[in-house]
């Protein structure tokens, strides 16, 4: 009996969503239960973890396809903390962010049904569950991508849409011949494929192909990275959720269990599978680092940032051995608490000044020097200046590719820390060292319901950097359970 609990943080924050919907709160009255329940969820979690630790729970079996398992282990445990602690500064900032965006009541409804679904994706026990909390999320998400209801926003959920479902079709096929071939889709530290005799090489090399090309959407692979910049149009607590949370990382969560748990580090290697992935992967941290630099709007410059700092990821993913493993991980946890506090900021600025382009920020930085002041430091940690978090991740992501003999990979992270300095360390010039605009001069720092999540998340980026010992250490034994 002691496994079900693991029901309750996936479904709770589902029927908060109902409650909302039902009861129509008046604004204190839904800000205080939807910040009430989101910190319910984490402590559930917290305690799931220190009282009953890994187990799992079958939900619903119909066959061995269609079996609706959850899990619990070393992996689940990271991404759903990383998840349930970010939810919760986001819920505070989107209190006084909301206010200007309108519908609030429908924004939290869907934000605290994502929440729910993402922790379904946390804990699935096989692919099948992990698809369709997978496809739950695109549907969960895409009333909060087209908020807003203008044609723009409109166009940008279909498009979403379209490359989101496009996945998911190729995700299918993979999923389907890999149980044609197993009669298992449980995730299996090692891979299910790796105990399957005498298979066919290019059978498996299609599923992992397959399996890679379907969830890279949601993880913006170049070349189906577009949805991700269109997507900037959403408010932008929406916009740290799909860029730091929920979305691309689930998607870099999703490639990691197929690739070590369905697929194996053996039979990709045999089947060279990943060195045709990190053409792609090399192709998406140099170009969305070139795309970026070419863009004024600060959303969309943030947007294009995570194009190529996803790869990072996804390099350590393919890359098959500890060290790139423990840096992917690494970034996964440091790239999320960076970029939600830099889309943070940028809201900031947003909602205080309505100013969007850079060139319009000028001087800023002396009206509003506690969120630009947090802004400098994640743009610091995203270059990987030392002794930033960026740079831990970074290290061994350098690491994992000096040991397969890979120095073009290496060079590959250098090259992009350069861009990511070029196109990042302007916004904090302009903002500090430029001349004001005069329409800015009245600017005031952001309400405190806005500011202390950026200061608190800028104080975890600093910790991280300083003192990242005892993450590294929980993610080492994920990464040798898994090569």
């Amino acid at each position: 009996m002691n496994s079900a609990v693991i029901l309750l943080p996936v479904f709770f924050p589902f029927v908060l969503s109902i409650l909302i919907s039902i009861f129509k709160f008046d604004e204190r009255g839904r800000n205080i239960f939807a910040s009430a329940g989101v910190i319910f969820n984490c402590i559930v979690l917290f305690s799931i973890f220190y009282y009953v630790g890994e187990c799992s729970f079958h939900l619903f079996k119909f066959n061995d396809f269609l079996d609706i398992y959850l899990k619990i282990d070393k992996l689940s445990i990271l991404f759903s903390i990383l998840v349930s602690v970010l939810w919760i500064f986001t819920t505070f900032y989107s209190m006084e962010y909301m206010k200007h965006e309108g519908k609030e009541n429908r924004f939290f409804i869907f934000f605290t049904a994502t929440l729910g679904v993402t922790m379904g994706i946390a804990f699935s026990g096989n692919l099948i569950t992990l698809y369709i909390f997978y496809e739950l999320l695109t549907l969960a998400t895409f009333p909060l991508v087209i908020h807003s209801g203008t044609k723009q926003a409109l166009s940008s959920g279909k498009k979403y849409l379209i490359y989101s479902f496009g996945g998911a079709t190729l995700v299918l096929l993979g999923m389907i011949l890999c149980f044609s071939i197993t009669k298992n889709l449980n995730f299996v530290p090692g891979g299910v494929l790796a105990g399957v005799s005498g298979g066919n090489t290019k059978l498996f090399l299609g599923i992992y192909v397959s399996l890679f090309l379907g969830f890279g959407v949601k993880a913006a692979l170049v070349p189906f990275h577009s949805w991700l910049p269109e997507a900037m149009v959403a408010p932008t607590p929406v916009s740290a959720l799909l860029h730091a949370v929920a979305v691309v990382k689930s998607g870099a969560y999703a490639l990691i269990r197929m690739s070590y748990f369905i697929v194996g580090a053996d039979v990709i290697r045999v089947t060279k599978g990943h060195i045709y992935m990190s053409v792609l992967i090399g192709v998406t941290i140099i170009m969305g680092s070139f795309l970026a630099l070419h863009q004024q709007n600060l959303k969309k410059r943030l947007a294009y940032s995570t194009v190529s700092q996803l790869g990072y990821i996804l390099l350590g993913i393919v890359l098959l051995n500890e060290d790139a493993l423990v840096g992917g991980l690494l970034h996964l946890i440091n790239h999320a608490v960076i970029k939600i506090t830099l889309f943070f900021c940028v809201g900031t600025i947003m909602y205080m000044t309505h100013k969007t382009e850079i060139s319009e920020i000028k001087g800023i930085g002396k009206q509003m020097p506690i969120t630009m002041g947090c802004f400098a430091i994640a743009a610091i940690s995203l270059i990987g200046i030392p002794p930033s978090n960026g740079f831990v991740s970074k290290w061994y992501l350098a690491l994992g590719g000096l040991v397969e003999g890979k120095i073009y990979f290496a060079a590959i992270l250098l090259f992009s820390a350069v861009l990511t300095a070029l196109y990042l360390l302007p916004i904090v010039t302009v903002a500090f060292f430029k001349k004001e605009n005069n329409d800015v001069i009245e600017v005031k720092e952001a309400p405190m319901k806005m500011l202390v999540p950026i200061v608190s998340i800028t104080v975890i980026v600093v910790l991280l950097g300083l003192f990242p010992n005892p993450v590294v250490t929980f993610i080492q034994k994920i990464a040798a359970e898994l090569i």
